[in-house]
């Protein structure tokens, strides 16, 4: 059976505080990769950063959205992809044309890399930020490490690539009771991530996430809930684009205009283009609440 495309599921084990998330992502993925003509290895660490951020969004419980943001000294300038709670995805990358790209985190360790998990609120407030080590051979292993180590949740993270479509599986054991009950869930994570380790990429790629957990965990009972779409979806505007020009300031918007007679702003997630006349911009600087011009894409 062909897999459902650019979806997430969440799923629980019955009898245990584990819990999981799939990922399998197609055209969303497509429509991230071909903004621009990026080479073979930053399509992989674009792809990763991307599942991630998805797998992460199938994991907060209200309304809000998880970045993933990669920024390194190497060639691999920065990453970065955002998921929201309903699905809108978006994700760029930037690199040096003439430089070597890293393949793993072990190649980043003499390169200032810095990894942040963003969590914010759908009214713009961050709820929350944690800043990863690169460590270990794929970043899957780095977000490992750090949710085990820092915030104390075992986790297991699989990730998968093939150029055309990407797709992720997340493990936690959730904090329960104590006691007999807490030494229960910890044996059955344990026995989730040893079982977890052995599934393959093209398993992740090709089979129906139904296939995936039965292929996995059929001598247990796990719940599968209602799949979610996940669709890229950019959060520009041309309010945002006025937000921008009004923080590079007036001389500069002014002096693009003597030199162009258009002030453009391009969004780097979209390519889309908003354009701004001598009219637009006196009113964005005088302070007018006139509504701004027709925006034109």
């Amino acid at each position: 059976m062909e897999p459902a495309q650019d979806h997430l599921f969440r799923f629980y084990f019955e009898e245990a505080n584990v819990r999981g998330v799939i990922v399998q992502l197609r055209h969303t993925w497509q429509q991230i990769a071909h903004r621009d003509d990026y080479p073979e290895h930053v399509r992989r660490w674009l792809a990763q950063v991307a599942t991630a951020s998805a797998l992460f969004a199938g994991d907060i419980k209200f309304e809000g959205s998880v970045s993933v943001h990669l920024k390194t000294g190497s060639g691999l300038r920065l990453v970065f992809a955002e998921c929201s709670s309903e699905g809108r995805m978006r994700g760029v990358a930037r690199w040096h044309a003439d430089a070597v790209i890293p393949a793993s985190p072990a190649d980043l360790t003499d390169a200032s890399g810095v990894l942040a998990l963003t969590v914010m609120r759908e009214t713009g407030e961050p709820k929350w930020q944690g800043l990863v080590p690169l460590e270990g051979n794929s970043l899957a292993e780095s977000f490992e490490a750090y949710f085990s180590r820092s915030e104390q949740l075992p986790t297991s993270i699989h990730l998968a690539f093939d150029g055309q479509s990407c797709a992720g599986l997340l493990l936690q054991e959730v904090p329960g009771e104590g006691g007999i009950a807490r030494e229960r869930d910890a044996a059955m994570y344990e026995y989730a991530r040893a079982v977890a380790a052995t599934v393959t990429e093209r398993e992740l790629l090709d089979l129906t996430p139904e296939e995936v957990l039965h292929r996995l965990f059929h001598e247990e009972t796990v719940r599968l809930n209602e799949a979610q779409g996940v669709r890229f979806e950019c959060r520009c505007s041309r309010d945002r684009a006025e937000h921008i020009l009004r923080s590079i300031g007036e001389d500069e918007a002014r002096a693009a205009l003597d030199e162009l007679g258009m002030v453009t702003v391009t969004c780097e997630f979209c390519n889309g283009t908003y354009a701004f006349d001598a009219i637009d911009v006196s009113r964005m600087f005088i302070g007018s609440a006139s509504p701004i011009s027709n925006a034109r894409n």
